[in-house]
Order: C-alpha cells, then structure tokens, then sequence
C-alpha cells in the first residue's frame, strides 16, 4: 500500500472545488476578490504640530506719577533800598545795610530819640577818638607797603578800615537807621558793615613817601564839593528821619537810600585818600 492511499488529497487554489457541481461559476465578487491585489493601507500623513503661540510678554506695571513737590513762594525782591548788595558794581570799597528789623516806636519820638541815641554812644566817640590818634600814627608809613609789595597791607585796613566802619556804624545808629547798638572796636558783626578788597593791587608810585597822599587828596577836590552840598540835604532829612519809626515802627527806605548812599560815597573818596584802594570813586550814591 502506496503513502498516498487514505489520505484525502488538498485541492489546488485554482482547480475548481469537488464541493461545487460542475459547470457553475464561482461568484464574480470572489472572483474579483481573488484576481484584485489587496491595495496597500495609504499612510496617514503625519498631523503637522501646531506652532506653539508666542507668550505674550507680561505688561510693565505703569510708571508712578512723580510725587507732589511742596509748593514754595517764590524769593522775595530784594530792593536797593533796604537791602544794599555787597560787591554788586565790583568797587572794591562797599557798605552793606541789613533790612530793618523794626524799632521801638518810642525811638521816633521827634528829636528827643536822636538825642538820647547821640548820648548812648558817648562811649563809642572816646574809641573812635583814640582810633584817630592811631590812625595818625599809621599814616607816617602806610605807603610803605604799597611801594614794596604794590598792594596795602592787612593791619591798615584793620585800623584804618575798622575806623571808617565803626564811624559808619555809629552815625546809622544815631540817625535811626538800624535798632542795633554798634560793638566796640573796629571789627564784629552788624546789619551795618563796610567791606574792603583787600587784595587789590595798586601801583606802586602811589607809594612814593608822602607825594602819593597829596596827589590822591587834590585829584579828590571835586568830590569833596559834591559831598558839601549832599552834606546840606542830609541834615535837613536827619530832621525827619524819625518819622518813620514813630509811624511805622521801622526806618524807611528812603532813609537807608539817601543817608546810606551818603556814607557809602564818603566812606569811598576817604578809602582811595588813605590808600585803601587805588580805584577812584565813582560820583553816586547807590552802589
């Protein structure tokens, strides 16, 4: 017995099936399905990743409003008349007048607050006539240095200066100008002052022994005209100066202009006679 005998043969996949009666057709789907290649799975396409959105940047917080700045008035005008600048023309002699910080009213009493001011500074006149002695003294060399260094020295405009200052200062007490009794001596601190340049260079035939005071004093003969006839206007408005005061309880601004404006030009043609300053004094009162 052959190795094929009971076994059933497997049918090829295209003989015809024994199952099926012969001469029928298979079906055209399975036929179709048979003969058509399966088509192949298209790939999907891959899904694009969305750009991830930007993140938007975070806001800047508001800047703060500058804080409120204090309200301030604005400086108070300074007039000339009460308030003299130092330095202002650039003269190197100046006299500076602090405002009046008020009197006593009984100060303008008429003509009796002038006369007990005149006696209060008794005291003061014994140290400017001691002063006077001094100055006397100092003046037989205070060309000295003028010849040698072309320029004063310091101890004269501390003798000589401090005397015009202390004169200055006690005639303004006495006429009602200030309310502040002047310090002894020629220095210290007062709302009337007298200021030099003291590093003024001058030349030096100015020093020449004695000559260079008598040309200053001749060159100064108009000036001292000018100031005679001021002097006359200035004793008739000391007869009113105490109105003001009795009034207002403060000196008036007119006084400080003319009775100021009257020492600052003397005290100036007095520097530039005594070798204070070699620059000759301009003809008016204001600074």
């Amino acid at each position: 017995m052959s190795d094929n005998e009971g076994t059933t043969p497997t049918p090829r996949p295209d003989e015809p099936s024994s199952d099926s009666p012969p001469g029928e057709p298979e079906p055209a789907s399975d036929a179709a399905e048979s003969a058509t290649p399966e088509p192949e799975p298209t790939p999907e396409p891959a899904e694009t990743a969305a750009p991830e959105p930007e993140p938007t940047p975070a806001a800047e917080p508001a800047a703060a409003p500058p804080p409120p700045t204090a309200w301030t008035p604005p400086p108070a005008a300074l007039t000339p008349a009460t308030n003299i600048p130092l330095g202002g023309s650039g003269y190197p002699v100046n006299l500076t007048v602090a405002p009046d910080e008020g009197q006593n009213r009984l100060w303008g009493i008429p003509f009796v607050g002038l006369a007990i001011r005149a006696i209060l500074v008794i005291p003061q006149a014994i140290v400017l006539w001691v002063l006077a002695f001094v100055i006397g003294f100092v003046m037989l060399f205070s060309w000295l240095p003028i010849l040698i260094n072309g320029r004063q020295a310091e101890f004269v405009y501390t003798i000589i200066g401090g005397y015009l200052r202390l004169a200055t200062r006690v005639g303004g007490y006495v006429l009602l100008m200030t309310g502040k009794y002047p310090p002894f001596g020629p220095g210290g601190e007062h709302t009337i002052d007298l200021t030099f340049d003291e590093t003024e260079q001058q030349n030096r035939l100015w020093g020449i022994p004695f000559v260079g005071l008598w040309v200053r004093w001749i060159l100064l003969i108009p000036h001292f005209i000018v100031l005679f006839f001021i002097a006359i206007v200035f004793a008739f408005i000391t007869l009113v100066t105490w109105v003001p005061v009795l009034v207002n309880g403060r000196t008036g601004d007119w006084v400080v202009r003319w009775v100021g404006g009257f020492y600052r030009w003397f005290n100036r043609v007095y520097a530039y006679a005594l070798l204070l300053t070699g620059k000759y004094p301009p003809f008016r009162l204001d600074d």
